[in-house]
């Protein structure tokens, strides 16, 4: 069930974060995560709404919305990827939002074919300094916001 994050769950979403985060960015150092936990603890976890799957306790997947229409995570534990978990979480952000926009590491092959086949378009590649790695900035519009603001008819 898909529910906002309390903060008895903080815990598990920063865990599930620092090891699913390293698994799907294996061209990025270790340390780099590391280095990053406590800002991700105490700047991004608190300034962002989180939605979570849980399912007897445990935390299934964690999506996180910053700014509103941001997607700033999208993480599924290990053992529940390629169970829907993750398409869940994401069809409530777009039931939430009129549009959202996300960045994804091009190399996270497996994440940037989940954003496309969910709608999203890239709008624009950029090297991330920190990294060095290709970022895609990838946008989504639902059909009601692109029929206002382009006003296209079926």
């Amino acid at each position: 069930m898909i529910q906002k994050m309390t903060p008895e769950l903080t815990d598990q979403v920063l865990s599930l974060w620092l090891s699913e985060t390293a698994k799907a960015h294996p061209f990025i150092p270790n340390a780099y995560w590391a280095q990053n936990f406590m800002k991700v603890k105490m700047q991004l976890l608190p300034a962002a709404e989180t939605w979570v799957e849980v399912e007897q306790g445990r935390l299934r997947g964690f999506l996180s919305l910053l700014a509103g229409d941001y997607i700033g995570a999208l993480f599924v534990a290990a053992e529940d990827q390629g169970s829907g978990v993750g398409s869940r979480l994401m069809e409530h952000a777009m039931g939430l939002c009129d549009q959202l926009s996300l960045n994804v590491y091009a190399k996270n092959i497996r994440a940037v074919e989940f954003y496309r086949r969910k709608g999203f378009y890239t709008e624009e590649e950029v090297l991330d300094k920190e990294t060095g790695e290709m970022e895609l900035t990838m946008s989504w519009i639902s059909a009601d916001m692109e029929e206002l603001l382009f006003g296209m008819q079926c």
